[in-house]
């Protein structure tokens, strides 16, 4: 496995996939990498080409900005833009000192989600991306945690950042999406005691904010941008014991007894109810090691690889104007697949997010030893010509590139 995204913003990267610090940690990276991420040009560029209004937040005084400040709305525009970001209210809110916010960032933004697409490809989970712009001199959000670890990657700016041991230790989601900040006592005993972290973040600073742990920024003296990469879905024993429950309504007899109704009215007598809970705790323990143990992993395989995002294709080129010829030059992206296996009679399957690409013959051993050696090595039709044919071999490259399975070598 070749780093290439990780090690820009970590020193360490297998040490990172292998012991994600339980502790926060900064790191100073080579900032020139990191800087085209995103910056207050890439803002403005995503606000003229048009941000939906679900992918958009702006915070003011700690608070959520309405909408209604923000999008079109019921001013004169044509309707399917009615719920897209005004670019002019963005510039009022940053002069009035709000931080905005852009969600899955790496859905839209291609700087960030070429990003994560690699970072997932080498940590083994789905990365996602938040984007950050705070005005000079002020605060972001309050004190609050997320619902699993975070990469704060400083890009243009600097920000003043404060970090808090966790309320509890390793919060799940369902604890994080009811309360992720502190309470007004909780928040005194706060600004009575020193963050066990606090920094300040440049471009090319990365900080690391392990699940649970309070933290909250202010800009300095000049802007700030930063993105936020997390990996989500947070897989943890909970989640993965909250599957094991899952699984017992298959349809079969032994699991037949957890589809009967409780008795109507048991509620109201908590004895008779303490009853039914020890009854089916027992009949939940029988039932557990019933379970289809490499089923059960070969489903949450295939539903986690959905969470992928998927390559970045030219499906309109491919579609209508589609150059590629046999001396082509192509590179294998592998980042844009989720995992590559081999299947009977010697099919290669290619696990794009939710769709799968099959590949035979020497196509798919031509692909699979590219996969294997991830170096970013230029080949062509011709290459596999000989043995699997010119056209199938132009076919097979052509589908690559609609896929973003493989970019035109001289791309970059």
């Amino acid at each position: 496995m070749r780093f290439t995204a990780l090690s820009q913003i970590v020193p360490s990267p297998e040490d990172f996939v292998a012991n994600p610090p339980t502790r926060p940690q900064v790191w100073s990276m080579p900032p020139e990498p990191l800087r085209p991420l995103l910056d207050q040009a890439g803002v403005d560029r995503m606000l003229r080409a048009g941000v939906p209004a679900a992918a958009f937040r702006a915070v003011r005084d700690g608070r959520g900005v309405d909408p209604a400040e923000y999008v079109w709305g019921d001013r004169p525009i044509e309707r399917p833009f009615a719920d897209t970001v005004r670019p002019a209210a963005v510039g009022t809110l940053l002069r009035d000192g709000s931080t905005i916010v852009l969600d899955v960032l790496h859905r839209f933004w291609e700087p960030v989600g070429d990003l994560c697409r690699r970072l997932g490809h080498e940590v083994g989970l789905p990365a996602s991306a938040t984007g950050f712009l705070t005005p000079a001199d002020q605060p972001g959000f309050p004190y609050h945690h997320d619902e699993g670890g975070n990469l704060l990657i400083q890009t243009s700016g600097s920000k003043e950042w404060r970090v808090h041991e966790p309320l509890a230790p390793d919060p799940l989601p369902h604890e994080t999406l009811r309360r992720n900040k502190p309470d007004e006592a909780e928040s005194a005993r706060l600004a009575g005691r020193p963050p066990a972290l606090e920094t300040t973040l440049r471009p090319g600073d990365v900080l690391w904010i392990p699940r649970g742990w309070l933290h909250s920024g202010i800009a300095t003296g000049e802007p700030s941008v930063h993105v936020a990469v997390g990996f989500v879905p947070m897989l943890t024993r909970y989640w993965l014991a909250g599957k094991l429950a899952e699984r017992l309504d298959e349809r079969r007899p032994e699991f037949a007894g957890f589809r009967r109704e409780l008795p109507w009215g048991v509620m109201r007598r908590p004895d008779e109810l303490a009853a039914v809970v020890a009854e089916v705790a027992e009949e939940f323990a029988g039932a557990l090691p019933l379970v289809d143990a490499d089923g059960l992993a070969g489903s949450l395989v295939r539903d986690l690889r959905k969470s992928f995002l998927e390559p970045a294709g030219t499906p309109a080129v491919s579609a209508t104007a589609d150059p590629t010829g046999p001396a082509t030059r192509v590179v294998l992206v592998p980042e844009a697949l989720a995992a590559v296996e081999r299947g009977d009679a010697g099919r290669l399957r290619l696990h794009l997010g939710g769709t799968t690409l099959t590949l035979r013959g020497a196509v798919a051993d031509h692909v699979e030893g590219l996969w294997s050696a991830d170096a970013g090595q230029p080949w062509c039709a011709l290459d596999i010509a000989p043995l699997a044919g010119e056209g199938a071999a132009l076919d097979a490259v052509r589908t690559l590139l609609r896929l973003g399975v493989a970019r035109r070598a001289d791309a970059g």
